[in-house]
């Protein structure tokens, strides 16, 4: 099949378009622009919604110490012994509040996580269960006023003789962790309003207290890879309650909604709580986790996580006012409005062995109580979150007050929480697996597929053009030779063989062989083009001019034979008289016309009989390929014997009127 140069050229500039495409995909990438775009953060834009307000399932797990032997303990008779209890399962409904976008490419924020109590996943527990507990109000008071002058000190315990407070209470386990009201706190709340700005004690409700916060965020406008990463929290990139860089600085850290996207396997990344008072570093360990359809890597908290410098100069920064407590506690006052609260692993894990010799029932273990983060690399969307952290109270010297000298340099567990996300909703896996793993190969298969669609449709163009090309040069060399061989053939009919003086008497009688000759060599021409057969036309071309240029001599010599015939053909009548009136005056001319023309006819009859044989050689080579060339040349031999029978009939005519005369 061949096509027209005007289509070649235009599928040779679509072949040129696709590899163009290919390499346009391949360096721009479409896939991570489109992506990245996903990722800034925009008014509506759904990976804001998706930040807004995750629709994830984050629980809160909280796991109690209750002292099992109070009376014993305070009594001085036993070490104070701890049972955990629990877990205590609430949701977290994690949102970001009132976001204003600024014109620094951040977004400004109040958090809010409420929570809401889940029974079903309590494993049988109750917010009403009976534990006994710290006296927080009391023990914290009594810690911050120790150091002080005398008429405060004696100011407290005359308070708290008449209040009648105790050390360890009981009380129910939500009361614990969301409020329990006591004269102290309710002195405090009256006379310390700008310390004690609650009326209830509650270690998780003052956690959960983010009415003062204000955070503001990276949209990732000028770098996708930070959005919704923490520019300031309440307006500082550095924590106050602590010194340098490293403990202080919190920008780039997630609150564990949106971690940093395009990590590599081994940067470092941050995570930061108000209840953990610090940012944290999260290094990478172990191989890609695998939960529902997506892949992350898995993090854990560095190993000295709650070091005070013992083990990592660079964490001294995190000894409060220069004092250091023991080691694997972190010292977080500061946050939990001057309460004498530290920050450990669960069960004092990876502490300071004199933490557990003081305090009986606790059984540290790493596999139960490491943290792990599994982030999924690209996106930095978490697939999985556990993060446990301990708060205990830190006491110092309390000898002053009789009611809670027992409490002295001791650090005693209340309760440690697990943040955690087990997995990933199901709507939300199949769209972050659409986006990370099916998405991506459209870029490959746009590559691949433009890249292959141009060379293929260059390939065919040019292929096609070529042939096309070297066809209708073909056709044209055919033609040109067809031209030149119609020439030839005349110019040697034209030729005068026997005397010029015969010359008008030659033409009329070419004419029509000439005519014949033209329509038989046309025919075959333009049959044998369509069929590629040009040499065996060139062979029957090579035949007739032979055959023309001997029948050219044959016809000089026999007009004048023919001027006596009495045929009905008008052309022959005159060509005979004209013979005859020529052989009248010259006897030896009509002596030549008659001997060639005997020669001649037998000449004419074998060259008939091989122009009959030439087209029947050609007609039995084509005969499968096509029919109608056969039917042309036995037509157009059967038109030559009716000639030669002509001529026949012509010589008979020639000898009858010779006789006659």
């Amino acid at each position: 099949m061949f096509i027209t140069l005007s289509r070649a050229f235009l599928l040779l500039a679509l072949g040129i378009l696709a590899i163009s495409t290919a390499v346009l995909v391949k360096i721009f990438q479409p896939y991570d622009l489109i992506f990245k775009w996903k990722l800034t953060m925009s008014d509506d834009g759904e990976i804001f919604n998706l930040w807004a307000k995750p629709p994830v399932d984050l629980y809160i797990k909280i796991y109690l110490f209750n002292i099992t032997n109070a009376e014993a303990f305070l009594a001085g008779r036993e070490k104070m012994n701890v049972e955990q209890v629990g877990p205590y399962v609430y949701k977290e409904i994690m949102t970001h509040e009132n976001i204003t976008f600024n014109a620094n490419n951040t977004m400004s924020t109040r958090p809010s996580h409420p929570l809401v109590w889940q029974e079903h996943l309590s494993e049988g527990r109750k917010e009403d269960d009976q534990v006994v507990m710290l006296n927080i109000a009391m023990l914290a008071i009594s810690h911050l006023t120790a150091d002080k002058p005398l008429f405060l000190r004696m100011g407290l315990r005359t308070l708290l003789a008449t209040s009648k407070s105790q050390p360890l209470v009981r009380m129910t386990a939500k009361e614990f962790m969301f409020g329990y009201q006591t004269s102290l706190t309710t002195l405090g709340n009256t006379f310390f309003s700008n310390w004690i700005s609650f009326e209830k004690v509650g270690l998780i409700d003052r956690m959960y207290d983010f009415s003062t916060d204000y955070e503001t965020f990276y949209t990732g406008a000028t770098n996708p890879a930070i959005s919704g990463l923490y520019a300031t929290y309440r307006g500082k990139t550095n924590l106050p309650q602590w010194d340098g860089e490293h403990c202080s600085n919190i920008e780039l850290a997630s609150d564990g909604t949106k971690f940093k996207s395009f990590i590599q396997p081994n940067e470092t990344i941050k995570f930061f709580r108000k209840s953990m008072c610090r940012p944290i570093n999260l290094y990478r360990t172990g191989e890609p986790q695998t939960y529902g359809s997506l892949t992350g890597y898995k993090y854990v908290f560095e190993e000295n996580a709650f070091d005070n410098g013992a083990n990592n100069e660079a964490n001294k920064c995190f000894c409060r006012k220069g004092k250091c407590q023991p080691q694997g506690l972190i010292d977080v006052t500061d946050c939990y409005y001057g309460f004498p609260i530290s920050l450990s692993y669960p069960h004092f894990m990876n502490g300071d062995p004199g933490l557990l010799n003081n305090i009986t029932g606790m059984e540290p273990d790493e596999q139960k109580y490491s943290s792990a983060f599994v982030v999924q690399p690209e996106s930095g969307l978490p697939l999985s979150i556990s993060a446990k952290v301990q708060i205990n109270m830190h006491f110092e010297d309390l000898s002053a007050f009789r009611q809670v000298s027992r409490f002295s340099h001791l650090t005693v567990p209340m309760l440690w929480f697990d943040i955690m996300m087990p997995e990933l909703p199901e709507a939300l896996d199949t769209r972050f697996n659409f986006y990370l793993n099916i998405l991506p190969y459209l870029d490959i298969l746009g590559y691949w597929g433009s890249l292959l669609l141009g060379i293929a449709l260059l390939l065919y163009a040019v292929t096609r053009a070529t042939l096309r090309m070297s066809n209708l040069t073909q056709m044209n060399n055919i033609s040109e030779g067809k031209y030149s061989k119609a020439n030839i053939l005349r110019g040697v009919t034209n030729t005068v063989h026997c005397n010029d003086v015969y010359k008008p008497c030659e033409m009329k009688l070419l004419h029509q062989h000439e005519k014949h000759q033209q329509t038989l060599e046309d025919n075959i021409i333009t049959r044998h083009n369509d069929m590629d057969m040009s040499a065996d036309v060139d062979l029957l071309y090579k035949e007739m001019a032979s055959a023309q240029q001997r029948q050219g001599s044959f016809a000089l010599e026999l007009e004048p034979a023919l001027s006596g015939s009495e045929s009905g053909d008008d052309d022959v009548e005159s060509n005979s008289s004209a013979s005859s009136s020529l052989c009248s005056h010259n006897s030896s001319t009509c002596s030549c016309l008659t001997d060639q023309s005997r020669n001649e006819q037998k000449y004419a009859e074998a060259t008939a009989n091989e122009t009959s044989i030439n087209v029947d050689i050609i007609e039995s080579n084509q005969t499968q390929a096509n029919t109608a060339l056969s039917i042309n040349a036995n037509q157009a031999a059967q038109q030559t014997t009716t000639n030669n029978s002509r001529a026949n009939n012509n010589e008979q005519q020639y000898k009858y009127n010779s006789r006659q005369s």
